[in-house]
């Protein structure tokens, strides 16, 4: 959608009163998306989710500081929120607008420039790319749009002239604007997403303890600045910038706003109290949905001032993009999450589970288009998929319970494997109907799709090239062996009522117990061969 569209659309809201959950929101009528159940971080509950405009969500993500590279407690929260948007676009029909901030003008980016003698661009630049870089590498869909502070100088000033002319902001003798939370709470809520007191202890720069910086005046001539009207050369301060951003693009609200729990307070709280102040409103967001924390075993909490972090492209080097983002399906967004090779263990066996479930049916599929009958009971499987199709659209409309879901796949999945590694076969008709295929290729469709749906690479493709061909010059052997058994067979009904000769009786007994020792062979390798009265046939076992 183009950025002038998301515009009108934000600004078609302005000015209008409703009231959900007590809090006055617009009069123009919400929308619940049907099914779909969220925490609110506001609330402390799951209530139904709210859009401003039908089958559209508008969604504020906070990003970056660009002064590192991401680690993989970042991965942690922005492959969790990929998930979430996949499951509204695919599973709840939502065409989400998603809006994700770069903060590319920080005191460790100036300090990072400082540190290695280049502009403050060259060091945002540089872990700006790595970043999208990195979101490309783990399957994570790019927002949106994507906004960088230094291109929104200008709304940034016009946001803190409001809030200014409005008293809810201040200057100081440096230039430097605070916002004025004594002012605010007369006239608002604040501390609506954590228990807040108010202190009365005055610092030197701003009135109150409380009150945060919404503009910094510059130290130096060295450090990147621009000169507001009321003069005070300086910089914004880190939470005026996404609210400034956020109202520039979505207007005087925005339907759900996400991040990690550690921005919970003070960095969305104060976002939320500037908007608040600047459309003159009681509520800015929807919806406030945090991701928790990725923590290392024992649960040490992952952070670059400990210096034991591990970045996004080291990780990778050892783990799969798919077994990261499995063990977040296998998770909640809400909980912690250890870090350990357990964790990390768990994700890759049942990555292996979906690939060998993969190989098993399109096997099967290969096989049973032959003239054989397959004992595959249809009538069982294609219940337990529309059974399944009910839990997991249940299950992900529940605060996107991905563990939940994908267990109820995982159940389908074994249930499929069961039914296609115990069939029978035996003769049949060309024309005779064979339900067993309809059924495992409805299966495979629908667990190929959910993986795919959300963000497994692999999903559907789980089988390569390698393992085709593998399974091709298996397919050429076991005909060989096929034919070779069969014409043992054949030597032994031709001498029926005959005098076996003692050559033909030894070849016989020779290819025959050559053909057992192959089966047993292959068994030990994973292969089970069923032989059959002419035929013989193969699949997969762990």
């Amino acid at each position: 959608m183009a950025l002038p569209l998301i515009l009108r659309l934000g600004s078609q809201y302005c000015g209008k009163q409703i009231k959900i959950r007590g809090r006055k929101l617009s009069s123009v009528p919400l929308n619940p998306v049907s099914g779909l159940n969220v925490f609110d971080s506001y609330s402390k509950k799951k209530s139904p989710l709210l859009t401003k405009h039908p089958n559209i969500l508008t969604w504020y993500i906070c990003g970056p500081t660009v002064y590192d590279f991401a680690h993989i407690g970042h991965a942690w929260c922005y492959v969790n929120f990929d998930i979430m948007r996949r499951i509204m676009e695919q599973y709840f029909n939502l065409n989400v607008i998603q809006v994700m901030n770069i903060t590319d003008i920080d005191d460790k980016i100036i300090q990072k420039a400082i540190d290695e003698k280049v502009d403050f661009k060259e060091v945002s630049s540089k872990y700006e790319m790595a970043f999208l870089n990195d979101l490309d590498s783990l399957s994570v869909q790019k927002p949106t749009v994507l906004t960088k502070v230094s291109d929104f100088i200008p709304q940034i000033i016009s946001f803190i002239e409001a809030l200014l002319h409005r008293e809810l902001a201040y200057t100081t003798d440096d230039g430097s604007v605070y916002f004025n939370l004594n002012t605010y709470v007369k006239r608002y809520e604040y501390g609506k997403l954590k228990p807040f007191q108010m202190s009365t202890v005055e610092l030197k720069n701003s009135r109150n303890y409380n009150d945060f910086a919404l503009w910094k005046a510059a130290k130096s001539d060295t450090e990147p600045s621009w000169t507001p009207s009321w003069g005070g050369k300086g910089r914004p301060g880190w939470h005026i910038e996404c609210s400034a951003m956020a109202s520039y693009v979505f207007g005087p609200s925005v339907d759900v706003h996400s991040g990690g729990i550690d921005l919970l307070f003070p960095h969305h709280e104060n976002e939320e109290a500037q908007c608040c102040a600047y459309h003159e409103i009681p509520q800015w967001v929807g919806h406030w949905i945090h991701s928790n924390l990725l923590r290392l075993s024992g649960g040490t909490k992952m952070s670059k001032s400990l210096k034991n972090t591990v970045s996004i492209k080291e990780f990778l080097q050892t783990y799969s993009a798919d077994q990261f983002r499995m063990m977040c399906l296998l998770s909640s967004y809400r909980n912690d999450m250890e870090l350990t090779e357990a964790s990390l263990r768990l994700a890759k066996d049942f990555l292996d589970v979906v690939r060998e479930f993969f190989i098993e049916c399109r096997f099967f599929l290969r096989n049973n288009t032959n003239m054989l009958q397959s004992s595959i009971d249809s009538k069982l499987l294609l219940t337990s998929l529309v059974e399944t199709e009910s839990m997991v659209k249940s299950h992900l409309g529940d605060d996107f319970n991905t563990a939940q879901a994908t267990s109820a796949v995982r159940k389908l999945i074994l249930l499929t494997r069961k039914e296609i590694n115990n069939s029978s076969i035996g003769n049949r008709k060309a024309t005779d109907h064979n339900p067993g295929i309809a059924a495992v290729a409805s299966v495979l469709n629908f667990v190929s799709k959910y993986f795919s749906n959300l963000g497994l690479t692999s999903a559907g493709n789980l089988v390569n090239t390698m393992e085709m061909d593998a399974s091709l010059i298996i397919d050429n052997f076991v005909e060989f062996r096929s034919q070779i058994r069969q014409c043992a067979l054949d030597m032994k009904s031709n001498q029926q009522g005959k005098d076996d000769s003692s050559s033909t009786v030894n070849t016989r007994k020779i290819l025959l117990t050559a053909c057992d020792r192959i089966r047993e062979d292959l068994k030990l390798k994973g292969i089970q061969l069923k032989d059959q009265e002419k035929t013989t046939t193969w699949t997969l076992v762990r």
